[in-house]
C-alpha cells in the first residue's frame, strides 16, 4: 500500500469515528479508596430528597448533606446535585432510595456539585465499619497507591505503587474493599492491610 493510500485510509477511519454514534457510559468498577483519593473528588453523606429540574434545564436531585467526609465543610450548604443529564453518564437515583443516607463522591464544576453514573454511591447502612473508617481518614494513608482491577486469572504482576483487586468469580476483591486499605510498604510497593 502506498503512503498516500495509507493516509486516505486513516483519514477515512477518523471520519467514521467522528460520525459514529456516542457510546453508552462505561466505567471500571468503582473502588471507594480510588474514588476517595482522586484529588478533585469530594466524599459526602447525603440524603436524596427528590428529583429537580432547574429553570435552565439542568436536571438533578434535591439533597440534604448530612456530613462532608472529604472536602470543604462549606459543601454542607449545597442542596442540589447535578445528575449530568446532558451526558451518556447521567445518574439515575433509585426511586426507592429517597430520604435515606448514602455515601457518594461528587465533583464541583463552576460551583455546582455533579455526580454521574460512574460516581461512587452506596447506602450508608451497607458500608462496613472499616469502610466508614476509610472515609474518615484511613484511605488517606494509601493515596500514593493505585488499585487496579483484575478480571481473569492469572492477574499480571502489579505495577509499581499498585495493589491488585481480584474482580473475577472466586476472587476476594469484594472482601478486600470492605475491610482493607492499599498502602505503601516500600518506595515502590503497595500492599493490602486491614483497616483497624
Amino acid at each position: 500500500m502506498t503512503f498516500r493510500k495509507c493516509i486516505f485510509l486513516v483519514a477515512g477511519l477518523l471520519i467514521l469515528e467522528i460520525n459514529s454514534p456516542v457510546d453508552a457510559c462505561s466505567c471500571l468498577p468503582s473502588v471507594l479508596q480510588n474514588s476517595y483519593c482522586y484529588p478533585d473528588t469530594n466524599v459526602l453523606e447525603v440524603k436524596f430528597l427528590g428529583p429537580l429540574q432547574k429553570p435552565d434545564g439542568t436536571k438533578g436531585y434535591n439533597v440534604l448533606i448530612d456530613t462532608v467526609l472529604k472536602g470543604d465543610a462549606a459543601l454542607k450548604s449545597h442542596t442540589f446535585i447535578d445528575s449530568m443529564s446532558a451526558t451518556s453518564c447521567e445518574y439515575h437515583h433509585d426511586p426507592n432510595g429517597f430520604n435515606v443516607p448514602y455515601v457518594v463522591t461528587v465533583s464541583i464544576i463552576n460551583g455546582v456539585l455533579r455526580m454521574g453514573d460512574c460516581s461512587y454511591r452506596k447506602l450508608s447502612s451497607a458500608m462496613t465499619p472499616q469502610q466508614k473508617e476509610g472515609v474518615k481518614g484511613a484511605y488517606q494513608k494509601g493515596c500514593t497507591c493505585n488499585i487496579m482491577p483484575c478480571f481473569a486469572k492469572p492477574c499480571p504482576s502489579p505495577e509499581p505503587k499498585t495493589c491488585t483487586l481480584e474482580q473475577y468469580e472466586g476472587g476476594n476483591g469484594e472482601e478486600k474493599t470492605k475491610s482493607q486499605v492499599c498502602v505503601p510498604k516500600t518506595g515502590t510497593e503497595c500492599v493490602w492491610k486491614p483497616i483497624e
